[in-house]
């Protein structure tokens, strides 16, 4: 890329106008800052430990540049960089050097000066106009020497790296268009996806561009969890907090347009609790999926006054043709056992690493299994709600799609209520929401929104009859909508030819074409990695996809942002980690390029893919024995795996020498804290090493709940009333319920009482416990996934309450009344 500004530099010392120099040469050196600026935060983010950095609130202030910017996020980032990468970088910057005599930062803080004195406030006089042109000039010429490590390289193979760093890492953000340099204007996140919007530094055509970002970018500061949880999620519904399990994936797109009426019937089926199964119908293309993401993130976000009781669990399934188990893969005929993966799916919410006799069982057998384990949980089949994708690929015959209705039938009747796609009605009484094209009006709105998005000149120019044309031959499909709209962008083309290119082929090249744009964009790599994971036979999550890019030779990274902006995939999307289902047309496309290759070349892929299926299964069988939900992180080293083996088997002196050893082992995990101190707390009877250690874990995670609530349990039973209520209220600020945290108030205080040497003091004490127990009791929710054990507490501890206060106050009476 240097050259590309090295050519600018010569083109603008043609121009004999001083302010057209000038006003050029300023986009240049402003296109060198933010490129050196974002290079920053690459580095910062692959290199260093950047919690220790300003990382995240530089990243969030430069999402709208100024020119002043750069200065400062430099200025705060290169100790770093220097201190973690290489300390000879940016030489120059901070410091006179040989080639640099007056240091660079310095230089540009002189030219932000002028940039806001005359240019931005003030007046720009001719002879200020032909100084400035000069010293821009130069001040291009010292950033290319100062930043050469921080702009990048395109490679042969055409990805974008910092060949000056160590292992030449993949540069991820789009800072280049069409082979040409940019000017970055904002950076947005709009209802989850990410959009960097700029201008091509161009002195004849300086063409606007809008790209859309990987979740993972350098501008994303979301919280991170752990992959293959179900996500809990807190909305607002009628003035009310609710909580519940999820894992709805992110929208499909964050130009959504019309639907409004069959998003009313989704609401309206959804608080009718007497209706058990929704159906959404539609031909391919019309836009199901799309449909349902967008009414499920609409709740999410709690756009929606919901009537209760408020699902505890809605699970989302993407119906597939083949399943995992532990014999590999399995290829079905008939549709039963493929639908076992979604009451799969729904169980590990409560247990996440199923054991292997879930595997043993199918159909009715499974179903009643499932049951049987949510009742354990609490959770009937009010509290589960199923959303089951594309099920029109379960059936293909006659007597398929009717054994589909009844399996249907079973699992709406006991397991939980059900949202369906599908292009075809299914043999079910469901509630219909049928999908058919957009409207007139609506198809020709959303051409121009996604015309305006990625700079469609020909639909931008077109008038409204033209367009309502347009969305007749289309069908109204809002997928070939926007194929044809991201056609034209990446083409140039104008409409007639456009749709001329589409409608020549025939039907399956049209399927084909819809991919095509997003396959030429895409280097020879990620091609690779596509034609390796359809030969997967593994979910295809973190782990397969990372040792499957690991093989083919490419950063994990760089195959997730050939995801962005394709339909080859619903990503289920947990923010670190991520999960992908393969749309089915994609796959087959897939499937066709695959063929294409020379034997060898799918001998090799298939050998990558057998690798990865290898490779995740011991991974597996790893991990099966010790992880186990909310306390994973606790067990990760060997000492602290051998330490709840020990605790388990009763062995309590074994336990705590091992955790002693895991705390050498492994000194800043919080949760391995926590268990020893849960551990200590009730069965080592060590109240103060409890409460040691659960001080050790709050130190080291501030947000960490069950570490707090341990706190709280010690400062209880040494006696400490206060300080443990304010534990409690902190673990209830990090997640904990209002319920439990009255709860375990009003357990301290029961048992408080005794060591009240006045009656009076004891009554006292117990009748604030008894008023906890009914804020606990006020404050159960029906989404607490605790409320089971919590509400048997409660009973409990009101029961043993009442009955002491009736013997004290007794007492109290006849004290009273003694002569």
């Amino acid at each position: 890329m240097k050259k590309i500004f090295q050519q600018h530099l010569e083109q603008a010392e043609l121009l004999t106008n001083a302010s057209e120099k000038l006003t050029f040469l300023t986009s240049v050196l402003r296109s060198i800052l933010q490129l050196s600026v974002v290079s920053c935060f690459e580095i910062v983010k692959t290199y260093t430990p950047h919690e220790e950095s300003d990382l995240a609130e530089l990243a969030q202030r430069f999402q709208r540049p100024a020119d002043g910017m750069p200065v400062q996020v430099i200025d705060s980032l290169a100790p770093f960089i220097r201190a973690y990468v290489d300390k000879g970088l940016l030489q120059g910057w901070f410091e006179p050097t040989k080639s640099v005599a007056i240091p660079l930062s310095k230089q540009l803080i002189e030219w932000v000066e002028f940039r806001n004195k005359r240019t931005g406030h003030g007046v720009l006089d001719a002879p200020h106009t032909i100084a400035w042109a000069e010293k821009t000039a130069s001040l291009i010429k010292t950033c290319l020497h100062v930043f050469t490590p921080l702009i990048p390289t395109v490679t042969e193979a055409e990805s974008v790296r910092l060949t000056k760093m160590p292992g030449e890492p993949l540069f991820g953000t789009p800072m280049m268009h069409k082979g040409q340099a940019i000017v970055l204007t904002s950076v947005t996140a709009k209802k989850g996806v990410w959009k960097l919007k700029g201008q091509v530094l161009s002195h004849s055509n300086a063409e606007e561009l809008s790209v859309t970002l990987p979740d993972d970018n350098v501008f994303s500061t979301r919280n991170l969890k752990s992959a293959g949880d179900y996500d809990l999620s807190s909305i607002v519904s009628k003035n009310n907090d609710y909580s519940f399990y999820h894992n709805i994936p992110v929208r499909q797109t964050d130009t959504f347009e019309g639907r409004e009426s069959e998003l009313d019937l989704l609401h309206e089926w959804f608080d009718d609790k007497d209706s058990r199964y929704c159906g959404v119908y539609g031909d391919g293309g019309y836009g199901k999926t799309t449909l349902v993401l967008e009414f499920l993130n609409r709740i999410l976000e709690s756009e929606y006054d919901l009537a209760e009781p408020i699902p505890t669990i809605i699970s989302y399934h993407t119906a597939k043709m083949t399943k995992w188990s532990e014999s590999g893969l399995v290829h079905f005929t008939g549709i039963s056992p493929v639908m076992d993966e979604c009451l799969r799916d729904l169980v590990r919410c409560v247990i996440p690493v199923l054991p292997a006799d879930w595997y043993g069982v199918s159909g009715r057998q499974l179903v009643d299994k499932t049951v049987t384990e949510l009742a354990s949980h609490k959770l009937s089949r009010d509290d589960i709600l199923l959303v089951i994708d594309n099920t029109e690929t379960l059936a293909t015959t006659a007597q398929e799609v009717r054994d589909l209705g009844a399996f249907f039938k079973q699992v709406g009747k006991l397991v939980g209520r059900m949202i369906i796609t599908s292009r075809r009605r299914e043999f079910l009484q469901a509630e219909p929401v049928m999908i058919e094209g957009l409207s007139e009006s609506e198809s020709v709105s959303l051409m121009r929104r996604l015309a305006e998005e990625y700079k469609a000149a020909s639909i931008l120019q077109a008038g409204e009859p033209k367009l309502r044309r347009v969305s007749n031959q289309l069908m109204h499909k809002p997928i070939l909508l926007e194929a044809l709209v991201k056609y034209i962008a990446h083409s140039g083309l104008g409409i007639d030819p456009a749709i001329e290119n589409v409608f020549k082929k025939s039907n399956e090249d049209l399927l084909e074409f819809l991919y095509e744009d997003a396959w030429l964009r895409i280097n020879e790599l990620q091609k690779q990695v596509f034609l390796v994971i359809i030969n997967i036979t593994y979910p295809l999550d973190k782990n397969t996809i990372s040792k499957a890019c690991q093989e083919v030779g490419i950063q994990h990274s760089e195959f997730q942002s050939s995801l962005t902006e394709t339909h080859f995939a619903t990503i289920t999307d947990y923010g670190r980690t991520y999960s992908i289902e393969l749309v089915e047309l994609a796959k087959r496309f897939f499937l066709h390029q695959f063929g294409r290759l020379p034997d060898d070349e799918k001998e090799r892929l298939k050998a990558i893919a057998a690798s990865a299926d290898k490779y995740v299964e011991e991974r597996a069988k790893i991990e099966k024995e010790y992880r186990e939900d909310r306390v994973a992180e606790a067990f990760r080293s060997e000492f602290a795996k051998a330490a709840k083996v020990h605790a388990d088997r009763g062995d309590i002196p074994g336990a705590i020498e091992m955790y002693d050893l895991a705390l050498t082992d492994d000194p800043l995990n919080s949760a391995l804290h926590d268990r020893f101190s849960w551990l200590m707390l009730n069965k080592g009877r060590d109240i103060e090493r409890a409460k040691e250690l659960s001080e050790r874990a709050v130190e080291l995670d501030q947000n960490n709940s069950d570490a707090l609530v341990g706190l709280a349990l010690a400062n209880y039973r040494l006696g400490d009333i206060a300080q443990g209520d304010i534990n409690i209220d902190n673990a209830g600020r990090k997640g904990r319920g209002p319920s439990f945290c009255h709860l375990r108030k009003a357990i301290a205080r029961y048992h408080k009482s005794p060591d009240e040497h006045d009656l009076n003091a004891q009554i006292t004490i117990l009748e604030e416990s008894e008023l906890m127990l009914v804020q606990a009791q006020r404050f159960a929710s029906k989404t607490d996934a605790y409320r089971g054990k919590t509400q048997r507490e409660i009973l409990k501890y009101q029961s043993l309450t009442k009955s002491k206060l009736a013997t004290l106050r007794g007492k109290r009476t006849k004290l009273s009344n003694a002569p």
